[in-house]
């Protein structure tokens, strides 16, 4: 069963973070079944660990893991030696060479683009600067494991800024309109890519029960516009929170809400899981939840959040990549390959909680530029305060979205 899982926090991801690679062992041979395995424990780890990467969470927070670990997927197979291993360790874990990794991601792509129920959509594209040509085994491989057409484009003109951006708004259903806002010459290869989820509740909200309410921020109160229903859900209750189960039509797809006990903070909660594994708490979770007849007020909103995951990578192991003066893309472009470096890994997210359902979309872009040549009732559930929720693939055990709400009405775009 796949389950989308969302939790009102706008965070994401669990373990350690320390500046050695997470994994070190050498991969070995592994069946289809193995590799599906170590596949979904390889990205459960890169997203508990990335979501927990900043010493300082950022406010209304919500990062797609699955979406960065595609793009830099890509762009692991343009990297060679040491900076295509260090990468490797940090996106694959130990046990995943990088044919098994492409292989699993193939497999996961061609799982989500032959489902005719539309509900989740991921596409990838390649925008190459036309002044240099690039190595066609790359070419290759991206577009056979990842399904990423290559175009190229005149970066010198303002036009392929708006080619690109039309590709990522029509790639999100409109939820994303743009990712980049200009275009420098220096630069050799944007790797995008684009996911979307879109499905109605199991049982929609009455919007003649939506209503104002007060929603505890960490700054004081404001007034929000909360969904209401009386009705049974999937409850699980535990001593430092309350997790709230809601299933969407598509019986694939359900979200997580997780609300920290009053007097305990989101931040809190979640630093006191910070070296477990939030992505298989929340699966069990869903696995250990019980039916209650509850009173559930849940608030409506529609954020949107950016950011840069340079650092967060960097701080995960990821490195040479970003070194002008270590990396290698080689594999990428034969004659400057060793000339090009990753210039950022930019991530915008949006969320829209509704009486209907839910809408969520992500975007990662991950910029290749040259350095040298060119430039360089029994149970009321309230949630009146900050929570984290989280849309997870239950199915092939990875999430997809994490995030946490601050403030129902904050948005960033």
């Amino acid at each position: 069963m796949r389950i989308v899982t969302t939790i009102l926090l706008f965070a994401i991801f669990t373990t350690s973070v320390g500046a050695q690679p997470l994994f070190e062992s050498k991969p070995i041979a592994l069946d289809a079944q193995q590799r599906a395995q170590e596949y979904a424990l390889a990205v459960q780890n890169f997203s508990d660990t990335l979501f927990f990467s900043k010493d300082v969470r950022d406010e209304n927070m919500m990062i797609s893991p699955l979406s960065a670990l595609l793009a830099l997927g890509m762009t692991a197979n343009g990297a060679a030696a040491q900076t295509q291993q260090e990468m490797l360790n940090v996106l694959a874990g130990p046990k995943l060479s990088l044919q098994d990794f492409n292989a699993a991601n193939h497999a996961f792509l061609k799982t989500v683009n032959s489902n005719k129920t539309d509900v989740l959509r991921i596409a990838n594209s390649l925008w190459a600067n036309e002044l240099i040509e690039l190595q066609k085994p790359f070419l290759k491989t991206t577009k056979e494991q990842y399904f990423a057409q290559a175009t190229n484009l005149d970066f010198f003109t303002p036009k392929s800024v708006e080619i690109i951006n039309n590709w990522v708004s029509e790639a999100t259903r409109g939820a994303i309109p743009t990712i980049i806002d200009s275009v420098e010459p220096s630069t050799l290869l944007y790797l995008i890519n684009a996911i979307t989820f879109k499905d109605d509740w199991l049982m929609a909200f009455e919007k003649n029960l939506t209503k104002e309410r007060i929603f505890h921020t960490k700054d004081g109160d404001i007034e929000a516009r909360f969904l209401h229903k009386e009705a049974s859900f999937d409850v699980l209750l535990l001593e430092d929170a309350s997790i709230l189960i809601l299933p969407y039509k598509n019986p694939d797809y359900l979200m997580v809400a997780v609300l920290p006990r009053p007097g305990l903070s989101i931040d809190s909660y979640l630093s006191d899981r910070k070296h477990d594994s939030l992505t298989r708490f929340l699966l069990q979770s869903i696995e250990t939840a019980e039916k209650q007849y509850i009173e559930l007020a849940l608030p409506a909103f529609e954020s949107s959040y950016k950011t840069s995951l340079v650092e967060s990578l960097k701080r995960m192991g990821m490195k040479r990549c970003f070194d002008a003066s270590l990396s290698d893309f080689s594999n990428m472009q034969g004659s400057i390959g060793k000339q090009v470096v990753i210039d950022d890994v930019l991530q915008k997210t949006y969320i829209k909680v509704d009486e209907q359902g839910t809408e969520a979309a992500a975007v990662t872009a991950v910029i290749m530029k040259v350095t040298s040549i060119m430039s360089p009732p029994s149970v009321s559930l309230i949630f009146d305060r900050p929570f984290f929720y989280a849309i997870i693939d239950q199915k092939e055990q990875i999430p997809l979205f994490m995030g946490v709400l601050d403030h129902p009405q904050l948005a960033q775009f």
